[in-house]
């Protein structure tokens, strides 16, 4: 079955007009801002993203790699911070000329440090579902985020650039 959507998929990008389609690739910045129970463990934090953009005729098929480090946070005499790892897979439709909107399904890699007189670490596995909006001028992009996970939601703003 994954055979045949995979192939599928390949055929159904393949037969489309090669002058509809392109591919940018680039990199970009976000800072971040935990919310709910991640809020009372990490602080904002700031991270850096490789993304990629397949255009087709109306929708963007959108992925990226991306590292974010929350900052330290303390209750108490206890410390705790956290980074993540995620893979993003998702789509975007215009909305406007030069806005989109869209939602990218990702994995999340969450290490998350806590020091009381000793430090622990503990990494853990999660799939968040984020909807998005973005504005792309020229080579440009600016991005506002909210990612949905299990007890580490978070909010980001993303200015990158294609190339």
């Amino acid at each position: 079955m994954k055979r045949l959507t995979l192939t599928a998929l390949l055929i159904f990008l393949l037969v489309n007009e090669a002058t509809a389609q392109f591919l940018e690739s680039g990199v970009a910045v976000t800072a971040v801002t935990p919310v709910g129970n991640f809020s009372d463990i990490a602080g904002t934090g700031y991270g850096g993203v490789f993304m990629a953009k397949f255009g087709l005729p109306v929708i963007d098929l959108t992925g990226s790699v991306e590292y974010l480090s929350f900052s330290e946070k303390e209750i108490g005499s206890i410390k705790s911070s956290a980074t993540m790892w995620s893979l993003n897979a998702g789509a975007r439709i215009s909305v406007f000329p030069f806005i989109s909107a869209g939602a990218e399904i990702g994995n999340y890699w969450i290490t998350a440090t806590t020091t009381n007189g000793t430090e622990n670490k503990n990494t853990e596995n999660k799939i968040a579902f984020t909807p998005l909006v973005a504005a792309q001028f020229t080579m440009f992009e600016v991005s506002a985020r909210y990612a949905l996970m299990d007890n580490a939601s978070f909010f980001a703003i993303r200015a990158g650039i294609y190339f």
